[in-house]
């Protein structure tokens, strides 16, 4: 391994991994078992509590982690002389000790297997490729025991040349090509909330920090649309734009709501009565535990609060 910055090292094949940033990702591997295992029975505890009160409301419950790219491509980072533990392994692997065998969907093994035929990870980023996007999409409609609609990943796709997250922090920056797939057809965006139209409309930058908390919602009448209403609270695997896992199931289901949040709004769930709901983090977030007291309208208003916008400019 080569670190190129404090935060960045490049591994075999010029693959770029991030070492620090705000979760500090080689610290939050490197943990001993002992240290690991207080913070991934919390979670576990949490994701149980998850299920039953999701159950009282009419819902099925998921969970994913989407394995890091460090953990995907371990050998390829080329630090083997470093002791690492990856939580989605321990909790994949101990699913049944943690109460989580009908909770967690695993997706680790099967990345660690689709690496040697795709490219599962953008080599300067720390996100999926389109095929990696599409493992996490199979996988997800399997434990949803749902088909996945196989022309997702057959559809054309336009390229790109362009720096990532990561190889925009290098000097000069470093660029690759890059896969966009338009995902989302037949589905209509029936809600968008106004962090969404605010940066849409272009009335503060996409860079804000504004994510948390974006809500979209996709309405499909299409007659191959499995009759399912899905609601998911998870990150930027996701989006609230269409290009990844969000349009791969607004093509999919007849209902699809996406909130950007590591929380559940109960509320929400309480409003929307969905069918399924799923909750989807990062790996390297998961040295966090989510507490699910979050109001996300009330989040947004204050966060316009701060922005000094009223939501009539929305």
């Amino acid at each position: 391994m080569k670190y190129l910055t404090p935060d960045i090292f490049e591994g075999k094949d010029r693959r770029l991994f991030l070492a620090g940033g705000t979760n500090e990702v080689l610290r939050c591997f490197s943990r001993s078992a002992e240290d690991m295992k207080p913070g991934l029975s919390s979670w576990a505890q949490q994701l149980r509590l998850r299920k039953h009160r999701a159950e009282e409301l009419g819902a099925r419950y998921r969970h994913v982690i989407i394995p890091d790219k460090l953990n995907t491509y371990r050998e390829e980072a080329d630090c083997n002389h470093l002791s690492l533990r990856f939580p989605s392994q321990e909790l994949e692997d101990h699913s049944k000790e943690y109460g989580l065998i009908d909770i967690l969907i695993p997706l680790t093994d099967y990345f660690r297997r689709q690496k040697h035929t795709y490219q599962m990870f953008w080599l300067t980023d720390t996100h999926f490729t389109i095929a990696g996007c599409y493992s996490a999409y199979q996988m997800i409609c399997a434990y949803l025991q749902i088909s996945p609609k196989v022309e997702l990943i057959t559809r054309h796709c336009s390229k790109i040349d362009r720096s990532l997250d990561l190889g925009g922090k290098l000097n000069p920056p470093r660029t690759e090509v890059l896969s966009v797939g338009r995902y989302g057809v037949g589905a209509s965006r029936i809600f968008a909330n106004e962090l969404v139209t605010i940066r849409e409309h272009k009335i503060v930058p996409n860079s804000v920090g504004l994510h948390n908390g974006s809500m979209v919602r996709y309405e499909n009448s299409s007659p191959s649309a499995i009759d399912i209403n899905l609601l998911v609270f998870g990150d930027s695997f996701f989006e609230y734009r269409t290009h990844l896992l969000t349009g791969m199931f607004a093509e999919t289901v007849r209902y699809f709501t996406f909130v950007w949040s590591a929380n559940i709004d109960w509320g929400l769930v309480s409003e929307y009565k969905p069918d399924v709901v799923l909750t989807e983090c990062a790996e390297r977030f998961i040295i966090s535990v989510p507490d699910d007291s979050i109001d996300i309208a009330a989040h947004v208003n204050k966060k316009l609060a701060v922005l000094n916008l009223d939501k009539q400019v929305c």
